[in-house]
């Protein structure tokens, strides 16, 4: 009772703002099971891959050059199997270099028998890397990248 009895509005204010700064700063620093800066996993070399890495990684057909970026097609599928307790949860497909990153998030459950999206993508015009990022449920965010260049943007 008597710590209690001198913790004043002062002292509370100064733990107070001691914990404003000391929360935001340990928040940073990674743990120890994040992979590649925390954000998703990506193959260590592409000529040898695990087997992990096979069967999470995903495929991307992407033209190199798109005449029109507005309507650029493309295609991810991941070759994982797609069983009740180990599957593949979403596909996500994504450009830095456009104003509208997020490209389209798609969800799957293993009723979707595997793991495959075919859609149209808007990309602004010039040099730019289309990511597309898997998530296993049981083995976290995979990701792969293809390098595409758009003649006319549609953004």
């Amino acid at each position: 009772m008597k710590n209690i009895e001198n913790f004043t509005r002062r002292k509370f204010l100064n733990y107070t703002m001691v914990g404003g700064v000391a929360i935001p700063l340990f928040s940073i620093i990674p743990n120890s099971n994040e992979a590649y800066g925390g954000v998703f996993q990506t193959a260590k070399d592409l000529e040898n891959l695990t087997e992990l890495e096979k069967m999470h990684l995903p495929k991307i057909s992407l033209p190199p050059v798109v005449e029109d970026g507005s309507q650029a097609s493309i295609v991810c599928s991941v070759d994982h199997p797609m069983d009740e307790d180990h599957y593949i949860k979403s596909i996500q497909i994504m450009n830095f270099a456009d104003p509208i990153v997020i490209k389209g998030k798609f969800y799957l459950t293993p009723h979707n028998g595997e793991a495959y999206i075919s859609t149209q993508i808007r990309l602004s015009g010039g040099e730019g890397t289309v990511w597309v990022v898997s998530e296993c449920n049981k083995h976290g965010k995979w990701a792969s990248s293809k390098n595409v260049s758009v003649a006319a943007g549609g953004c």
